[in-house]
């Protein structure tokens, strides 16, 4: 099985976003979302791709860098 790697594509675009997609030192600030609720489900939709998670920061199968959803300052949501 194939495991789709991570693309900064995937995060929604939507307008005035408070939490963010950080993997590794990289942010985009033009995708993201409104609510960490929001944020959560997206995250529990990657489903099997997922391979480990804490809160808001979390691992994909076959990648070395780790993903979190983030503030503007670069502040880790929390639970």
């Amino acid at each position: 099985m194939t495991i789709k790697p991570f693309s900064f594509g995937e995060v929604p675009k939507q307008t005035r976003c408070r939490w963010f997609v950080r993997r590794g030192a990289t942010t985009h600030f033009d995708r993201g979302f409104r609510a960490k609720g929001d944020a959560g489900n997206w995250i529990d939709a990657m489903g099997t791709r997922l391979e480990w998670r804490a809160g808001f920061t979390f691992r994909l199968q076959g990648d070395d860098t780790d993903i979190a959803i983030v503030d503007r300052k670069g502040d880790v949501a929390k639970p």
